[in-house]
C-alpha cells in the first residue's frame, strides 16, 4: 500500500505534542526547507565508502519525515535501507522519488496551511 504524501494523522499528532497548529506547521516548514539538503547528503554518501554516514543520512531523513507527516518520503527512505537498495540504479530511482515526493509534500503542506488559515478567518468572522 502506498503511503500518503501528507499523513494528516501524524501531522495532527505533532500539533497535539507541540500545542498549536502554528508550531507544528513551523516544524514541518523547517523540514521542507532542509529536505533538498538532506537528499543531497544521501546522494553524496551513496558511493559506499562510509556506510555509517549513509545510514545516518537516510535514517535521519526517515525519522524527520515521519515526524513531519511526510509518509511517502519516510517510506521511500525506509526502502533505501533495505538490503540491495544501494545498487546504483535502484538508489538513483529512490533518490529521484524522494525529490519528487518532496516537491509534492511541500505543496500539500502549503495547501494545509492555507486551509487552516481560511478556516481560522471563517471562525473569527462568526464570533460576535
Amino acid at each position: 500500500m502506498q503511503q500518503p504524501i501528507l499523513d494528516r494523522a501524524a501531522f495532527f499528532r505533532l500539533v497535539t505534542n507541540l500545542g498549536s497548529f502554528e508550531r507544528a506547521a513551523s516544524v514541518v516548514s523547517d523540514f521542507t526547507f532542509r529536505l533538498d539538503e538532506r537528499i543531497l547528503l544521501i546522494e553524496h554518501t551513496v558511493d559506499g565508502s562510509d556506510d555509517h554516514a549513509w545510514r545516518n543520512a537516510v535514517q535521519g531523513l526517515r525519522t524527520a519525515a515521519a515526524t513531519a507527516g511526510a509518509g511517502r518520503i519516510a517510506a521511500t527512505a525506509a526502502m533505501l535501507l533495505e538490503p540491495g537498495a544501494r545498487d546504483a540504479h535502484a538508489t538513483r530511482g529512490l533518490i529521484d522519488q524522494l525529490r519528487s515526493d518532496g516537491r509534492v509534500f511541500t505543496l500539500a503542506h502549503s495547501a494545509l496551511r492555507e486551509e487552516q488559515a481560511f478556516a481560522s478567518r471563517l471562525t473569527s468572522r462568526r464570533r460576535p
